[in-house]
């Protein structure tokens, strides 16, 4: 059965002895808990096991109804595991559990009394091995505040911080607050929270009648223990934003930050073969899909044609896409990831019919951006595919977009010198 309802453990009611299970093993009348008392404990190897973990103890303590409170079990030779319970005809209700919600091996739960009446505390060790000392603590806690859904607007900046009154993600115990904005389909928008205290984790969704349903989290998209989370809005309406702990009981002062992503849609550059061009992967490029940003360039092959497409970077996780506009839209043809060895991706391909084909530059992950050199090498008219030439040159396309110029570059084959002409590099403002 579920650890959560109805287990194998039976108490009786009677006095609150403990029968026909594992605890029946260790006592017929669970030790009393007070409030604000620590209480000092020892597993041993004669304490029976329970559930497919450790060894336990049990406590009992009479709960006021819709009283908030806060139980606390440490140890250093083992992990806690700490669950709330109660007796239903018969049967163990396990009510609530937690494992590290103190940090490293200790346990926590926050837990409001629904019904007043007696209920138990399982202390145990989360491993079959677990032996040694402990101590558990039972506590009053301040209720929780439960707070409408602050406006955001875009661009503003919102300060707001974390605290044992705010509301608890089910089943994790990280508080949370929530922020409500406008949105319209299509719009991209880019979220980020930012703390000290704790490690940010971010999410959006919309309510479905009383209840939140998440659509898109991130956790460190910011870097080290900011979030930022980029999403583009699927329908017109008003979405909600929870800006939260990743870790349980996680507190303290954060910021929270809605933009709106300005992307361009990509001129294809056209390549020049065997050539390195080069160019960065910017939060400006045009957005695939999956929400990695590609950059797009073009050539015109010959039926039977062999081209094999290299992308290198040491900044980003190369990703190459070769495909053709059909009717407007991107028709993919082959992708490679690491041909080329590390992060660096090598496609080759053979077309069947003659025509041109446009090629992404793009990378695995939607938060990866920076510069990258590509590559198209392909046999001259005719004949068998070129040399690279020696210490190939680097043709920035997108600097020559900005400084609206034309890229121009020598292929030498002795004795005939070839001048290849491609027009600049253009992103639409």
């Amino acid at each position: 059965m579920s650890l959560t309802r109805h287990l194998q453990v039976a108490l009786i009611a009677t006095g609150a002895a403990l029968a026909a299970s594992p605890m029946a093993a260790q006592s017929s009348d669970p030790s009393p808990i007070q409030l604000g008392r620590t209480i000092d404990g020892t597993l041993g190897r004669t304490d029976p096991t329970l559930n497919e973990k450790g060894r336990f103890r049990v406590y009992r303590f009479d709960a006021k109804a819709n009283q908030r409170y806060s139980i606390i079990m440490r140890a250093d030779a083992f992990d806690s595991f700490l669950s709330i319970a109660r007796n239903v005809s018969g049967l163990t209700d396990y009510i609530a559990t937690d494992d590290d919600g103190a940090g490293n091996s200790n346990a926590r739960l926050r837990w409001t009394a629904k019904a007043a009446g007696q209920y138990f505390l399982v202390a145990q060790s989360l491993k079959e091995d677990g032996l040694g000392d402990f101590t558990i603590r039972l506590d009053t806690a301040p209720a929780i505040i439960v707070v409408p859904p602050r406006a955001v607007a875009m661009g503003e900046v919102m300060n707001g911080e974390l605290a044992e009154t705010d509301p608890m993600v089910d089943g994790k115990g990280a508080f949370f607050d929530l922020y409500k904005i406008q949105a319209r389909r299509g719009q991209k928008l880019q979220i980020e929270m930012t703390a000290a205290d704790f490690d940010s984790f971010v999410g959006i969704g919309r309510m479905t009648g009383d209840s939140l349903s998440i659509d898109e989290t991130d956790d460190d998209g910011a870097g080290e223990r900011n979030a930022r989370l980029r999403y583009t809005v699927k329908e017109d309406g008003e979405y909600i934003i929870r800006a939260q702990a990743l870790d349980a009981n996680g507190s303290g002062a954060y910021t929270v930050k809605v933009t709106e992503r300005v992307t361009r849609t990509s001129v294809p550059v056209a390549m020049i073969a065997n050539t390195a061009m080069a160019g960065e992967l910017t939060e400006t490029d045009e957005e695939a899909d999956d929400g990695t940003y590609f950059d797009l360039y073009k050539l015109t092959v010959r039926a039977n044609e062999t081209i094999t497409v290299v992308m290198r970077s040491t900044a980003v996780d190369s990703y190459v896409v070769l495909g053709k506009m059909v009717d407007g839209e991107f028709e993919q043809l082959a992708t490679d990831d690491d041909g080329a060895g590390g992060r660096n991706a090598r496609l080759e391909h053979t077309f069947d019919d003659a025509g041109e084909y446009v090629i992404r530059a793009n990378t695995v992950g939607s938060d990866k951006l920076g510069r990258y050199t590509i590559r198209v090498e392909r046999a001259a008219a005719g004949g068998a595919r070129r040399r690279a030439s020696s210490g190939p040159s680097q043709i920035d396309g997108r600097a020559s977009a900005m400084n609206g110029a034309k890229i121009r570059e020598e292929v030498v084959e002795a004795p005939v010198v070839q001048t290849i002409v491609s027009p600049p590099r253009v992103r639409r403002p």
